[in-house]
């Protein structure tokens, strides 16, 4: 999503190939319909449109972060915090491109700045390794005021135990996510339960056109261990690893996305107890968070039983956020 020297000089080049294609085209024209004086304006427009993301995106990332953005990552985002300064600079110039291009609305709750910037940090983490990463096809993001049903119901009464999803067919390039449960997904850095990073981990994993838990466009040298290692996994009955999720036994999608979580919020336990499926997603997304994030001490963010949810429900914990933490499962429609 960043634009460099070099693809910053491959887009002009482009652009400018391709107008002098069309003003060719435009002359011959010219030559019979006497159309020369639309010619150049026409040449113009076509190099701009060409060069109007890349132009947008140098204009985005030259503008400072807001301060407050800049606290939310501070008091909620431990990756960011792990970074060092080169790190923290190149993750704040994901979060604004990524929040200036995708559209992020609330459905019956607002999109304050703590939203906002939380679903830019799910977005950035899982693809912060990438070089030349794009989200190509996510047109937006919903954000619900609580977890939801298959019929997208959030009604008080009714069984909920959707915390996010991606949406397929109708609602084909939409995220969906629980706002109480992004929130209190940055809440414990370490239970290996973030809702956001794993709906962006499906994300990564459809890059290939299909999510069926094996990235390929990022796998490499991992994707025949990884798909041995997945196929022996399924068969186990899940309590025998009680480390994992048993969500993550629902197929092999689900076990990649549940598996990002725990690499992304516990990745010295899992390097210590499955080192080969450690060293497996290292690959998968050029990233070795054991090195940086397990040294990291999160600032204490206790919420007592009785206090008010910091989701800004107005209700207690026990019967918000914690309630939903007990009880929610996280599927992928």
């Amino acid at each position: 999503m960043l634009v460099t020297e070099e693809s910053n000089r491959s887009n002009q080049r482009h652009a400018s190939a391709f107008a002098t294609v069309v003003a060719v085209i435009i002359g011959l024209m010219a030559l019979k319909w006497h159309l020369a004086v639309f010619a150049l304006p026409l040449v113009g427009c076509v190099y701009h449109l060409l060069r109007r993301r890349t132009l947008r995106r140098i204009k985005i990332v030259a503008e400072p972060l807001p301060a407050v953005w800049e606290e939310v990552l501070q008091q909620n985002v431990v990756f960011y915090q792990a970074l060092d300064e080169a790190g923290r600079e190149r993750f704040r110039n994901l979060v604004k491109v990524f929040i200036d291009e995708v559209p992020v609305t609330g459905i019956r709750t607002d999109v304050d700045d703590t939203t906002h910037v939380l679903v830019a940090a799910s977005a950035t983490i899982p693809i912060f390794g990438f070089e030349d990463w794009e989200y190509s096809g996510l047109g937006e993001i919903l954000i619900y005021p609580g977890a939801f049903n298959e019929e997208y119901q959030t009604d008080e009464g009714v069984s909920r135990n959707t915390l996010g999803m991606i949406g397929v067919n109708h609602l084909s390039g939409v995220m969906i996510l629980s706002k109480p449960d992004l929130i209190s997904g940055f809440q414990n850095h370490k239970d290996k339960r973030n809702v956001g990073i794993h709906e962006f981990a499906h994300l990564v994993d459809k890059a290939d056109g299909s999510v069926d838990g094996l990235p390929n466009r990022v796998a490499g040298d991992a994707a025949a261990p990884w798909i041995g290692w997945v196929a022996e996994e399924l068969k186990r009955d899940p309590r025998a690893r009680e480390e994992i999720d048993d969500y993550a036994y629902t197929n092999e999608a689900e076990y990649f996305a549940v598996l990002s979580e725990y690499f992304f919020e516990a990745p010295e336990l899992l390097q210590k107890r499955h080192p080969e499926v450690y060293g497996m997603m290292r690959k998968m997304y050029h990233q070795d968070t054991r090195s940086f994030l397990s040294v990291v001490k999160p600032r204490a963010r206790r919420v007592g039983r009785n206090s008010p949810c910091p989701c800004g429900s107005s209700k207690k914990y026990k019967k918000c956020c914690g309630l939903r933490t007990k009880r929610g499962v996280r599927l992928q429609a």
